[in-house]
């Protein structure tokens, strides 16, 4: 797997930062040769937290209903990310907005509680301690975040930061369809696949569903689908699947 096109150095003065690259790159290939198929989000998302060294990673793009849209999970991000969209408020959430790095070492601090007080109430269950965002910019555009996860309040230190950031250009790069490698055995296509993507699609059939029960456009339905998915605290996805199922039914 080639590097990310803005990752192309062009003297031998950064090779430690080239060689960081490489590394990365050879871990995401290896996920993928595990399973014989071309590197994709999931390999991305499941090497990150392998060699950072967390407990979770997620991968959002920026949703046409609202700040983020969960494409892939793994560990305790797929609660954790879901718990963040269906809040409308968080690290992954700000750092779609701003297209600046979030990085909160210990969300029980009091600034993170005043910040965030409805989203680390719900992540406290999950024992979710610390989190870490890292925006997808392209130019002007952020077009979608690479979240972090620990169970425990402690840092991401300097070259786990750094680790973060490479592992958030490879994923810029699949999202946008590949590297510039074309001779590499492993291209970064298919890179949407996996289940959560898929369920999350049933969220937006969902939306559609609950948009003409209420008469209304497509945001005040999705917002309403997020009020009950709190209220009855319930995964989106789960009253998603009631609404298709018809088991529930909104009024205005």
């Amino acid at each position: 797997m080639g590097l990310p096109r803005r990752a192309r150095l062009p003297g031998p003065a950064e090779h430690v930062h080239s060689d960081r690259y490489a590394a990365i790159a050879a871990a995401i290939g290896r996920q993928a040769a595990a399973e014989g198929v071309p590197v994709g989000i999931r390999h991305i998302c499941r090497a990150c937290a392998q060699v950072v060294g967390v407990d979770g990673v997620s991968f959002c793009t920026a949703g046409d209903l609202g700040a983020a849209e969960p494409v892939y999970a793994t560990g305790v991000g797929e609660r954790a990310v879901e718990l963040e969209v269906t809040v409308g408020r968080g690290p992954g959430v700000q750092a779609l907005v701003t297209g600046e790095e979030v990085l909160v070492g210990d969300l029980t601090r009091r600034s993170c509680r005043e910040r965030w007080p409805v989203l680390v109430s719900q992540l406290a269950p999950l024992g979710v301690q610390a989190v870490f965002a890292f925006p997808l910019v392209m130019g002007e555009v952020t077009v979608g975040v690479l979240e972090l996860y620990r169970v425990r309040p402690l840092p991401l230190s300097a070259d786990e930061v750094a680790d973060g950031r490479v592992f958030a250009d490879y994923a810029l790069a699949a999202l946008l369809g590949g590297t510039d490698d074309e001779s590499s055995g492993h291209h970064l296509d298919g890179m949407l696949a996996g289940s959560l993507a898929q369920q999350w699609a049933r969220v937006h059939q969902a939306v559609g569903v609950v948009s003409t029960q209420l008469g209304t456009g497509l945001t005040p339905a999705y917002q309403r689908l997020r009020a009950h998915a709190f209220v009855t605290d319930r995964p989106l996805r789960e009253v998603a699947d009631m609404v298709l199922e018809g088991w529930l039914r909104f009024t205005r």
